[in-house]
C-alpha cells in the first residue's frame, strides 16, 4: 500500500467516525494539539474544537456524501478535492459545495485539517 492510499484510508475512517459522532475514537487520528479550520472561520483546536464545530454545522446542514475529484500527496500533506452534498435544514434544500480539504500529518496522525469551502451557503 502506498503512502497516499494509507493516509487516505486514515482520513476515510476518521470522517466516518466524525460523521457518526464517535467522539471517543478520534484521538487515534489526531495529534493532541491538532487544528481544524473551515473557510474564513477561526481555527478550532483539538478534538473538542472539532466536535464543537461539527455540532454547530449539524444545526444548519446534514452532510449527504461527496464525489471525489482528486487525491494527492505532497510531502506530509494529503489534498482531497470533492464536491460535497448537504441537506440544508432551514429550507429543506439540497445544496452542492465544491471543497478542498488539506490534511497535514505528523507520522500517521493529523496535525492540521483545513477545509477550503464557502460555507455561507449553509445559512
Amino acid at each position: 500500500m502506498d503512502d497516499t492510499t494509507k493516509l487516505f484510508d486514515i482520513v476515510k475512517q476518521m470522517e466516518e467516525d466524525v460523521g457518526t459522532e464517535k467522539w471517543e475514537t478520534l484521538q487515534q487520528y489526531f495529534t493532541p494539539t491538532f487544528s481544524y479550520k473551515v473557510g474564513s472561520l477561526e481555527p478550532k483546536i483539538g478534538i473538542e474544537g472539532l466536535k464543537e464545530y461539527m455540532l454547530w454545522q449539524n444545526t444548519l446542514v446534514h452532510w449527504k456524501g461527496h464525489e471525489i475529484h482528486l487525491i494527492a500527496k505532497v510531502d506530509n500533506a494529503l489534498i482531497v478535492e470533492v464536491t460535497s452534498f448537504f441537506h440544508r435544514l432551514v429550507d429543506n434544500k439540497r445544496i452542492t459545495l465544491p471543497c478542498t480539504d488539506i490534511y497535514r500529518f505528523d507520522d500517521l496522525k493529523i496535525t492540521d485539517w483545513r477545509v477550503y469551502a464557502d460555507i455561507s451557503i449553509f445559512k
